[in-house]
């Protein structure tokens, strides 16, 4: 009953229907009015004085305080005939950032094959790491309870490094590790720190559309440039002029074509940020998922000239609501970047960055990647087996070598974008590659995860696929 009355007295203030220096009834008199107690309606008067609404005085009773401005009040309209109320205006930035290329909310939608980008959220020792959990809990003291290091947890950051060194033979000191909320908060950082209004940046092109959109927001020259099976072509030259910042990779598993680059194209691309005292960003997102040899060694693991900011993140290799990732900066970086994940989100939770330090200490990641490396690949296997089965002449799937998707390419002249519409009108998920175009668009094709689902899955999936590709492309 006080919140009620508090709100109704407080509302007609506002909208004008009280006016300012009005007397309002006595406590006595509107507690009888409204049938409540005096008691109730005398701590409402003292809530709204206290917060300037109301004005008392000895003898003149308790009146609506002087110093509000005046407010017209609202005509009174049908419900029916209300009028929308006008929208905010969003800034250059925000009408970019407004127009996000990823779904809000993902999980809204149940899993259908073929999602792209998907682990397998069932195969996660689920068990060992609430064990973990328990155990990081239980270890909680104040001294736990406070601000952190805004680059990371330092035994976390030391796991990582030491991985990273032989796994893709990357020599780096655990202050050069920054440990992030996910790899788009690491491109946000990068952009920030490293581009001005003007500048230009190379993107992959098609190639990851958050990495482009994001460089975008900083009012930077967005450079696509083109991609071959082999990841961003090198010849002829790429453009060396002063405005060359940043360039952005994903050159262990290009996104979203799936090819490796070449070490000539690994160094040429390095000379080139040499040339124009430039930056790469090595976006490295599911190279441990390679299913034939040993992961490849990391372009950064090649940089002699502290050129290379290398990106990792565990949503991939984990789970994504883990929301954490990783940047290994060159050292000359180390303080802007610490400041700057100070100053924009002082630091990501302790606590899971304590559990993922144990995991990784105690060998639960490494066998965690070995077991998802085998049945990755065994998925591959399955998935490219039934492609040759049911999608012979229709489309053309290149062999699957790393990571949780596969491309497939439509006929010349069909428009993956209907193509995917269609398919997804008869249940199956499909991202057509013009979803990862920057300037020019891509030849007409499919990205098709497989990652998550098992056998039986994916072999009906690719046989109701055929059925609908061929009503579609005919």
């Amino acid at each position: 009953m006080q919140r009620w009355l508090y709100g109704e007295l407080r509302a007609s203030i506002l909208s004008g229907r009280i006016k300012a220096g009005q007397r309002l009834p006595s406590s006595r008199e509107l507690a009888r009015q409204q049938g409540i107690s005096r008691g109730t309606v005398l701590s409402v008067y003292e809530q709204l004085a206290a917060e300037g609404y109301l004005a008392g005085t000895t003898g003149s009773g308790t009146t609506v305080a002087c110093t509000l401005p005046a407010v017209a009040p609202a005509p009174e309209q049908p419900a029916t005939a209300a009028e929308p109320r006008g929208q905010q205006r969003l800034s250059w930035q925000g009408e970019r950032l407004a127009a996000s290329p990823f779904p809000v909310f993902e999980a809204a939608t149940p899993l259908r094959t073929f999602r792209a980008n998907q682990p397998d959220l069932h195969a996660f020792p689920v068990a060992i790491w609430h064990k973990l959990q328990l155990r990081c809990s239980k270890a909680t003291d104040p001294k736990a309870m406070g601000y952190g290091e805004a680059a990371g947890l330092r035994s976390l950051r030391q796991a990582i490094a030491d991985h990273l060194r032989y796994s893709q033979r990357i020599v780096c000191r655990t202050e050069q590790v920054m440990i992030l909320g996910s790899a788009q908060q690491g491109l946000d950082l990068c952009a920030r720190l490293l581009l001005d209004p003007g500048d230009s940046v190379l993107v992959e092109d098609p190639g990851y559309p958050g990495a482009s959109h994001v460089f975008g927001l900083t009012g930077a020259k967005v450079i696509g440039m083109p991609v071959d099976h082999y990841g961003m072509k090198t010849e002829p030259a790429l453009p060396v002029t002063p405005d060359m910042r940043l360039a952005y990779v994903t050159a262990a598993h290009q996104s979203p074509l799936g090819g490796v680059m070449p070490i000539e194209r690994r160094l040429a691309l390095l000379a080139w940020a040499e040339a124009c005292n430039a930056t790469i960003i090595e976006d490295d997102y599911d190279s441990e998922y390679r299913f034939k040899g040993t992961p490849l060694s990391a372009l950064k693991s090649l940089d002699q000239g502290e050129r290379v900011i290398y990106m990792g993140t565990f949503s991939k290799l984990l789970y994504p609501s883990l929301r954490l990732a990783y940047l290994v900066v060159p050292d000359g970086l180390v303080d802007a970047f610490a400041s700057a994940i100070s100053l924009t989100c002082r630091h990501v939770s302790r606590f899971q960055q304590e559990v993922l330090s144990l995991f990784i200490a105690e060998g639960h990641f490494a066998r965690h990647l070995r077991h998802m490396r085998l049945l990755y690949g065994e998925r591959a296997e399955i998935f490219q087996q039934a492609c040759q089965a049911h999608l012979q002449g229709l489309v053309s799937v290149p062999p699957i070598t790393t990571g949780l998707d596969a491309t497939a390419f439509l006929p010349e002249r069909a428009n993956d974008l209907e193509v995917a519409n269609l398919l997804g009108n008869q249940g199956i998920e499909a991202r057509p590659l013009s979803f990862y175009r920057v300037k020019q668009m891509p030849a007409p094709g499919l990205v098709l995860g497989f990652s998550a689902f098992d056998g039986d899955a994916i072999r009906a999936g690719v046989a109701a696929m055929g059925q609908a590709l061929e009503r579609c492309l005919k």
